[in-house]
């Protein structure tokens, strides 16, 4: 059952304009959520925010946001957003303990020295809503705020337990070499902050991320690693595709696996925003060819004029033409410090021209349909499907050194050889299953899908056929 999200506000500190910086907080590692990454300073709005310190808020609650996110930044960082006379540092470090300690409030803090927030100093900068999976939700109202340059910041460890000030182009290159880590709404907010002048940058966040409340337009997982999901006639229990854009000034984009017309203007109209921001396509590259993998590709080729890249088995299986054949071990690169470098993995047993990219810079092994998440993968011989060279696929990609996994349908997985084991022993479990209702006298179809598939509900059954019958081929069982 999804969690409801909780209010919660979040603000990016700007400070300098042509060769600006932002703010960027460490959160402790021993959080429960969010442990050890670096965000911009911020946290849920409380019901004592929200007084006639606010000029010119639009309402109360704006006004409770204006003030939540002023508080949360003097909590974190020391610094303060409001207009007026400061008191002196040792002053504000006292008030500040005072409201860490919760002897006293934030709006009495203002009061007492005669301090104003102005609605006009918090320019809007997305909404973000923490996906229905998670444990822990917040729906986070983002905002910019240029810092004062006759104060400056100071820790007190806590919940924080860093603060540095670091261009957008530092923040985004410590995060492709793995020293720091970023949630999608933060890494959004710099790749604009990166690619834009603040000016036009600002207007771009306000834009807003989302399709609807809740669903957002894309998410850069690692930098220049984007996962755009398309809703997509594919096998449940997914409902999307992830369309993966590879790289940040030339992409590649993989698996544009949706035809309709809708989700097709939804992926142009987030690559129209990324050339926006200074990118070009260089190319469409395919994991397999299975229809929810492929479909929006002759609309992507056509529109931005791009070659298809994919294995010579899958050009055999596609009714558009595959400009290029990729090998087994061959790199494609998009420039980068480092370039992003995607090998292809030649991995058959569901198609036989399916392949994965194992992303050298980032350590993400894009999996294509080896992997689900949540549910398996299904291998059946009516689309070409072996499950011997399924099997020897998962095993071959244990021996594979990578960090996490992209898979097609569902969100990343970490602790990537953990969860190729998982899917091999299923396999393996369910063949020993087939066996031994074979051996204990099932010798029909039906009869060794009743037996050895007793877990499965009803609506699984008939995707069920498609495995029992790849894995009697392997077993080498005529029914």
């Amino acid at each position: 059952m999804s969690v409801e999200p909780r209010k919660a506000v979040a603000c990016i500190l700007v400070r300098g304009e042509v060769d600006f910086e932002v703010l960027m907080a460490r959160r402790n590692l021993s959080l429960r959520f969010m442990a050890g990454h670096h965000v911009f300073p911020g946290g849920a709005i409380d019901p004592t925010d929200g007084t006639n310190l606010v000029s010119d808020a639009r309402d109360a609650e704006h006004a409770a946001m204006i003030e939540a996110v002023a508080r949360e930044v003097f909590e974190e960082t020391g610094l303060m957003c409001a207009r007026g006379p400061l008191p002196d540092r040792q002053t504000l470090r006292a008030d500040r303990e005072g409201l860490l300690e919760e002897k006293i409030k934030f709006h009495e803090v203002l009061r007492r020295h005669g301090l104003i927030l102005h609605a006009e100093d918090f320019e809007p900068a997305g909404t973000w809503v923490t996906p229905e999976f998670s444990k822990v939700r917040f729906a986070t109202q983002y905002l910019l705020h240029r810092v004062r340059n006759d104060q400056a910041e100071e820790l007190i460890e806590g919940e924080i337990i860093g603060l540095e000030w670091l261009t957008p182009q530092e923040t985004r290159q410590r995060w492709h070499q793995s020293a720091m880590h970023l949630s999608a709404p933060v890494a959004y907010a710099l790749q604009l902050l990166a690619a834009a002048p603040l000016a036009t940058a600002i207007p771009m966040l306000a834009r807003g991320t989302e399709r609807k409340p809740g669903d957002h337009n894309r998410f850069e997982i690692r930098r220049g690693l984007t996962i755009i999901p398309l809703k997509s006639a594919t096998i449940p229990p997914a409902t999307h595709t992830n369309c993966i854009i590879v790289g940040e000034t030339k992409l590649l984009i993989i698996d544009p696996g949706s035809d309709d017309p809708v989700e097709l203007h939804h992926l142009t109209t987030q690559l129209d925003h990324l050339i926006e921001l200074g990118a070009e396509i260089e190319a469409i590259v395919l994991s397999h060819s299975h229809p929810d993998h492929v479909g929006g590709v002759p609309h992507l080729s056509e529109r931005f004029d791009l070659p298809v890249l994919a294995h010579p088995a899958t050009g055999e299986q596609v009714e558009f033409p595959v400009d290029r054949h990729l090998a087994d071990g061959e790199i494609l690169t998009s420039p980068g410090d480092p370039d992003w470098r995607l090998r292809a993995i030649h991995t058959p047993g569901h198609d036989p021209g399916h392949l994965c990219f194992l992303e050298e810079s980032t350590g993400g092994l894009l999996a294509g349909d080896m992997l689900a998440n949540p549910g398996s993968i299904i291998v059946s011989r009516e689309y070409r499907g072996d499950m011997t060279e399924f099997m020897d696929s998962l095993q071959r990609l244990l021996d594979v050194e990578c960090k996490f996994i992209v898979p097609a349908h569902g969100m990343p997985l970490a602790q990537p050889r953990k969860q190729l084991q998982r899917q091999l022993d299923h396999r393996q479990w369910r063949e020993n299953k087939i066996q031994a209702a074979y051996e204990a006298g099932a010798s029909t179809f039906d009869a060794l899908l009743a037996k050895a598939y007793d877990d499965a509900s009803p609506a699984a059954l008939p995707l069920a056929r498609h495995s029992l019958d790849a894995h009697l081929a392997k077993l080498g069982i005529v029914v």
